[in-house]
């Protein structure tokens, strides 16, 4: 199945399309060709790539007999919704979730039904596919917006209580699981410092710090600039995502975040060599194929927004 991922060869004749819809066509050689007749058209490509997507995430669940360790992926998304419904209601009032999709800013892939979503939301019930640790943040969380108005403090909450359940997880599993939970919570970690030094230009908050990785706060409590931040991530495995001094502090985010995401996927390259019915085999996988999946989105909307062949590789090389 990694012979139909994305290569430079395809990516390059997805760029030099002469229309979104010779764009579209080059989807057949890889995982989507099953989702195609002929009703399906160029217009169509962000449902393509999720449905891609979704068969995939089935695909691992039956092939791994739905291996515990895949909640360090599936349930990412679950946060990722949960706060999003947060939003809706507390910064816009909202009584319902609105419309569950992509464009909306949900993530399907997550293990949270959308009507139990909306049920601890909205009316404060639980279910049995919720982690104890979600249910009790999202009170707490509600409660904490009260208190200081920030959904930044919202998200905190979060974060801590997603990283708790996960953590109980990694600590049952298998050592590569402990390694990808810990370099998880320190990339977290890391993002969160340059957010607040670079972005907001003030020291990290403890209530933001996740104390389940290989950092401690006492160390992290003392990054109270840019050039703090810097001689700190020089001394962690993160060196190589250091950025240039001289760049604007968005820059020096995304330079960030594209390193981080080098380094993530050279760790799970660097864990399934040698594996072969381990879960690290299918976790990589899986990972590459979101990133094709990232990228296919973006040429697609590149090529019906009429963007140059130019700028589309210059953008490319973010991701």
């Amino acid at each position: 199945m990694e012979s139909r991922l994305l290569t430079p060869a395809r990516l390059d004749r997805m760029v030099g399309a002469g229309s979104p819809e010779d764009a579209f066509r080059v989807l057949t050689e890889l995982q989507y060709a099953e989702y195609f007749d002929d009703t399906v058209t160029a217009q169509d490509f962000s449902r393509v790539i999720l449905q891609g997507l979704l068969e995939t995430k089935n695909m691992v669940l039956k092939g791994t007999d739905n291996h515990k360790g895949f909640e360090l992926l599936w349930r990412r998304y679950d946060l990722n919704n949960l706060k999003r419904a947060l939003k809706e209601k507390l910064l816009k009032s909202n009584t319902e979730l609105g419309e569950f999709t992509e464009e909306n800013g949900y993530s399907l892939l997550g293990n949270i039904p959308k009507a139990d979503l909306a049920d601890l939301i909205f009316e404060g019930k639980t279910s049995e596919r919720i982690p104890f640790q979600y249910s009790e943040a999202v009170a707490q969380a509600q409660k904490v917006f009260a208190e200081k108005e920030s959904f930044l403090d919202v998200e905190y909450v979060l974060d801590r209580a997603h990283f708790q359940y996960l953590k109980g997880i990694a600590d049952a599993g298998s050592a590569f699981l402990k390694r990808w939970f810990v370099f998880t919570v320190d990339s977290v970690n890391i993002r969160s410092i340059a957010r607040a030094v670079l972005l907001r230009e003030e020291p990290l908050p403890q209530s933001a710090f996740l104390p389940c990785g290989t950092f401690e706060w006492e160390r992290i409590s003392g990054i109270e600039n840019a050039e703090d931040f810097v001689r700190f991530l020089r001394s962690t495995r993160f060196a190589d995502a250091v950025s240039s001094d001289e760049r604007t502090s968005e820059e020096q985010l995304l330079a960030l975040e594209k390193g981080i995401d080098a380094l993530y996927n050279e760790f799970l390259r660097s864990a399934q060599e040698g594996e072969i019915d381990s879960i690290q085999v299918p976790v990589a996988y899986f990972e590459r194929r979101l990133q094709n999946a990232r990228m296919l989105k973006f040429i697609m909307f590149a090529k019906f927004h009429g963007l140059s062949s130019e700028e589309i590789y210059k953008t490319l090389k973010q991701f």
